[in-house]
């Protein structure tokens, strides 16, 4: 009785109760959903030798790919703390693809306890996380099952061309159900903030590469199933694609704002301006500093100011062109280079600037309810090619105007009259 007591406690526990509504029902409705079609496809269970030797292929080279990776798992999660890439949609579609679907859930079941015991438990109070992880993946398998079976002859497979158009329908079907549960849980946490869909398409992107892998893995379990073991090497490098990208990315990216560093920007806005230099367009540089921003330390702590310095990095994404090279300087000092970009053009852009950081309320990680208010900045702006076309000489007399915009009061923008 003590242990269902502490379990039920357990439970209550639980950071999903404290989520919306509509992330409760969606978290307790996949579940259901993956308790019902489980129990239907384990009531069609029966043995064939094939499928156990296959199914016993593929968990061991899951189990062994895990083991031979874990070092870039490790180094990934040193550089900026990563969650682990979980490449074991590669085996689960496979056991879609080739084995009888009632040992599909099998495969989901067995790959994710092995991968929770060997990469780690969730917080206690998380769970939920993992047990909705586990039921988008089972459902993403019934889609990718149902589109298998949509075509004629599918026994596993049609014969013919039909074949590769079967895989990556059902392939398109697995991405399109895992990613809208995922993209509908991230919705219903975040709004009204905006949820950070790039990140989960990348996500995609990458799940969508290791599924056209598994649709190499299934056909080579249906046709010859120890070929499925070329599929390894492969593996491995995607994997060492993603760390390689994490760190390029962690060598030229702001860890506090994701915005680049002051050494990849120095390097971007350099060629930016070259390139100005060589087609004779204009271009203008803003340096923006916060005002007072010590005294935001002082108040509400530095994890307060991080989420401060976030919110201003976002306004300068937003307000800033996909193309305008935007950095941080280090404290609260961002610098933007804008080509094509006048001198009248980067004053108008600086008020909106100006105004949209006047606007932020920002919520803070460690003080619940509270929003940061009342904020502003200075900028100083120096323009190409009246002001020069060397980066560090446009740096200086823009801090020089910085400088005059903080004597005058702060919170306004001042062009660099210096020739």
């Amino acid at each position: 009785m003590s242990i269902s007591l502490s379990s039920v406690r357990a439970v209550r526990k639980w950071a999903l109760w404290s989520a919306p509504r509509s992330v409760i029902l969606l978290v307790l409705g996949c579940a259901a959903a993956t308790v019902v079609t489980s129990v239907w496809a384990a009531s069609d269970f029966r043995f064939q030798q094939r499928a156990v030797i296959n199914l016993g292929i593929l968990l061991a080279l899951s189990i062994g790919f895990q083991e031979v990776s874990s070092k870039v798992e490790k180094t990934r999660n040193r550089i900026h703390s990563a969650r682990y890439v979980d490449m074991s949609s590669v085996w689960i579609f496979a056991a879609v693809m080739a084995l009888p679907f009632s040992y599909a859930f099998l495969v989901v079941a067995l790959l994710h306890m092995q991968l929770w015991l060997r990469v780690g438990r969730p917080a206690s109070n998380l769970p939920h996380r993992a047990i909705f992880n586990v039921c988008t993946v089972w459902l993403a398998c019934l889609g990718a099952h149902a589109a298998l079976l949509s075509f004629p002859g599918a026994a596993p497979l049609p014969s013919g061309l039909l074949a590769i158009v079967a895989v990556l329908v059902s392939i398109l079907a697995f991405t399109a159900v895992n990613a809208s549960l995922v993209f509908a849980a991230v919705f219903l946490s975040t709004r009204p903030e905006p949820a950070p869909f790039r990140s989960i398409w990348q996500d995609s992107f990458l799940e969508f590469s290791t599924l056209c892998l598994a649709g190499l893995a299934g056909l080579a379990l249906i046709f010859e199933p120890w070929l499925v073991v070329l599929i390894v090497p492969a593996m491995s490098i995607l994997q060492r694609s993603v760390l390689v990208k994490e760190l390029q990315e962690a060598a030229t990216t702001d860890a506090k704002t994701g915005l680049l560093n002051a050494q990849a920007w120095h390097r971007v806005a350099t060629v930016e301006l070259e390139r100005s230099v060589r087609t004779a367009t204009p271009a203008a540089l803003m340096i923006i500093d916060m005002d007072n921003f010590k005294l935001i330390n002082d108040t509400y702590g530095h994890l307060a100011g991080d989420d401060v310095l976030k919110a201003v990095a976002g306004v300068l994404t937003d307000e800033l062109r996909t193309y305008d090279s935007v950095g941080r300087f280090g404290g609260e000092e961002f610098v933007a280079l804008l080509p094509k970009v006048d001198a009248l053009d980067a004053l108008a852009i600086s008020d909106r600037v100006l105004q949209r950081i006047r606007d932020l309320r920002v919520k803070t990680r460690l003080l619940e309810g509270l929003e940061i208010g009342d904020l502003s900045a200075s900028i100083g702006i120096a323009c190409h090619p009246q002001q020069g076309s060397e980066v560090e000489g446009l740096l200086h007399l823009a801090d020089s105007a910085l400088y005059v915009a903080k004597r005058e009061g702060r919170d306004r923008v001042e062009y660099s009259n210096f020739r």
